[in-house]
């Protein structure tokens, strides 16, 4: 028996519709990752488990209000939310690494990328969003970037005097601080001489007697009085 159109396209509908909610069950149960859709005013329209667990908020909590709720302060009332949606409406994708926010109010650093969905006719239908908590290793990069900056600043800076030595005391390191603040020019006393080289001889016998009563132990003037405490300091962690 022939089956008719009708009956043809209303299979092809079932298929699509058991097709969507397997999807939206697989979606739904996911876990590492917060995936949301919105529609196309940007209201949130469903809620996944990675959702809940990253952003702080239940599905009952957060279903139709706007996604800009995720966006620090400064972030919402620049119009950001807004902008990425136009974009992703134009390019057909938006994503971004950027600050997004949790219900209790703290910060992660998060990879979030929107995706504008339009039906058969082309025209938008909404927005599949899927966001990634990437905060601990972002973080992690940007304060080895924070450090090595400040490192680079102040090896620059003639405000502040660093002096780096190797195992021996022989100096390795000297910035434009130490030539500024001692009158010595780094090629004078790099790889050549230790600090205590370049030391008051009184300050450094005051020093060595200083500590010889402090800490019960015989220290000699020199280079051994500027580093004793430290070095022991570092053996001790290190045992």
């Amino acid at each position: 028996m022939r089956r008719s159109s009708e009956q043809e396209e209303r299979e092809k509908e079932e298929a699509v519709h058991l097709n969507d909610a397997k999807l939206r069950r697989m979606i739904l149960g996911v876990k590492d990752y917060a995936i949301l859709m919105l529609d196309i005013e940007g209201r949130i329209v469903t809620w996944n488990e990675g959702a809940e667990r990253i952003k702080g908020y239940s599905a009952e909590e957060i279903i139709g209000r706007h996604f800009s709720i995720f966006y620090p302060t400064e972030a919402a009332v620049t119009g950001k939310p807004a902008l990425e949606l136009k974009i992703a409406t134009e390019k057909g994708r938006y994503e971004e690494d950027g600050w997004r926010v949790r219900k209790d109010g703290s910060r992660y650093w998060a990879s979030v990328l929107i995706t504008a969905l339009r039906d058969e006719n082309g025209r938008l239908s909404g927005f599949a969003k899927v966001v990634r908590d990437i905060g601990e290793p972002k973080e992690a990069e940007m304060a080895l970037l924070t450090a090595e900056a400040l490192q680079r600043a102040i090896f620059n800076s003639a405000n502040f005097s660093k002096i780096a030595t190797d195992a021996k005391g022989v100096i390795q390191i000297f910035n434009v601080g130490a030539e500024r603040m001692l009158g010595y020019k780094a090629a004078e006393v790099v790889n050549k001489i230790t600090p205590a080289d370049i030391s008051d001889p009184q300050e450094l016998v005051a020093r060595a007697e200083t500590l010889s009563l402090e800490l019960n132990t015989p220290i000699t003037p020199g280079f051994e009085a500027l580093v004793f405490k430290a070095s022991r300091a570092l053996r001790t962690s290190t045992s």
